[in-house]
């Protein structure tokens, strides 16, 4: 008898580790915009958008990259209370991600 299983992981840092994956290549409906619907669009979207940040469109989010804010909040300690997403912070591939994503200039691609 013999038996074949096969596993898939969705997630990039299972799938080839915390390298070279994370810090290639990242788009805005591939990666990034996953990301924000996933942890960020419960409290930053709409008119009562927390602290006034919607982050519902490209726009809103291309502005928080480039002007750094985003990058500054999701890379601070666990516990500051500036640190985002306030659930617990985004894995270092997400944020390498983001990191590529703005160095390629935030494209809506």
């Amino acid at each position: 008898m013999l038996s074949t299983s096969s596993c898939y992981y969705d997630n990039a840092e299972q799938l080839y580790g915390s390298g070279a994956a994370c810090d290639s290549v990242a788009t805005w409906s591939i990666d990034i915009q996953p990301l924000i619907q996933s942890q960020c669009l419960g409290c930053h979207q709409g008119a009562g958008a927390s602290g006034g940040l919607d982050l519902s469109a490209h726009t809103g989010v291309q502005n928080s990259v480039l002007n750094g804010s985003m990058l500054d909040r999701i890379n601070r300690s666990a516990g500051d209370p500036l640190a985002m997403p306030p659930g617990g912070p985004i894995s270092e591939c997400s944020k390498a991600k983001v990191r590529v994503w703005k160095r390629a200039g935030a494209l809506p691609n």
